[in-house]
């Protein structure tokens, strides 16, 4: 129970979207799942991944990452099976891939809409059989390990364009969570701010630094593309800036601070995300999650009800 608490509470957030991605968590976390994660970059795919790991009876075992962008064919499968010695030129030692150091634990591949046909196809045997070989050997290995995926795309989209293994997605996607992008989730953008401003206070041995009403205002009304690791950055900016004392809207960088066109329009941006996510969610959890049956009270198709769904990050509400 204790892990749990910790593992959740490294999860923060207050908003409805994260309390729902909370709850799917704990529910997975402790079960053997395969489990993929969607989310936009700089949202905090891979602290999802490390809370499923550390309510899994695989807590107390290895937590590996592994990102899959810009590796080719042969470095993917080096890397994630390894290779013996002699394997190739300059394999002077023997070495094990992420796959073994996961062994007993868990294996976090990110960005899996990377790889290629064929990392897809060798990545997917591994998958179904549970062995791998390291490159110049002929001897599978078994592993024990846990798979965890993640990509900032939707996946099935691709597969229905046919550019994703369609038997792949389903190995994968035997439970999927998504994390809201920061701009969704209100009044959480000033907890995090905070935290990291605790966080590099800490670091630094000085005084937190404050965030005047102005500032307040200001990172309410950014949309933050990059998300919770921009908001991160952004906030070890401005403690060096600030130093302590209340930071003011100059100690913000000039995108941060820079009011968009028409002005207030970030509180009116808020305010109608918060209703939508009202007026979605009270039609799902009376129809039971049934889209078909929630859409026709809320005047859309079920296919633009399920595109809210999973903007607003309400994927199981109701079911």
């Amino acid at each position: 129970m204790e892990i749990g608490v910790v593992a959740l509470a490294g999860l923060l957030g207050r908003c409805p979207a994260m309390e729902h991605l909370k709850e799917e968590v704990a529910q997975l976390g402790p079960t053997e799942m395969w489990v993929h994660v969607f989310g936009e970059t700089g949202t905090g795919k891979e602290m999802v991944a490390r809370a499923l790991h550390d309510l899994s009876p695989r807590g107390r075992r290895p937590f590996v990452p592994f990102n899959a962008v810009g590796v080719t064919d042969e470095m993917l499968m080096g890397e994630l099976f390894g290779h013996a010695r002699g394997a190739f030129t300059g394999a002077v030692t023997a070495r094990d891939g992420y796959v073994a150091k996961a062994e007993g634990g868990t294996l976090f591949v990110d960005e899996v809409a990377e790889m290629s046909s064929l990392a897809q196809a060798r990545v997917l045997r591994f998958l179904e059989e549970k062995e791998y070989q390291r490159i110049g050997e002929t001897t599978p290995r078994r592993a024990d390990v846990r798979v965890i995926s993640a990509t900032n795309v939707d996946l099935s989209k691709r597969v229905c364009e046919g550019q994703y293994r369609r038997d792949l997605w389903h190995r994968l996607n035997i439970g999927c969570l998504v994390v809201p992008p920061l701009r969704e989730r209100g009044a959480d953008v000033l907890l995090l701010a905070r935290h990291f401003l605790r966080a590099q206070s800490a670091a630094g041995a000085h005084p937190p630094t404050l965030l005047s009403p102005e500032v307040e205002d200001a990172l309410l009304r950014y949309p933050w593309p990059g998300n919770v690791r921009e908001l991160r950055n952004e906030m070890q900016r401005l403690a060096l800036r600030a130093r302590g004392r209340q930071a003011t809207a100059e100690d913000l960088s000039a995108e941060v601070r820079q009011e968009p066109s028409g002005e207030r329009a970030g509180s009116l941006r808020a305010a109608l995300h918060h209703r939508e996510l009202e007026l979605v969610r009270g039609a799902l959890e009376r129809h039971g999650g049934i889209l078909a049956r929630a859409a026709p009270e809320l005047g859309i198709t079920r296919q633009a009800l399920w595109a809210k769904v999973r903007r607003l990050g309400l994927v199981g509400v109701g079911a």
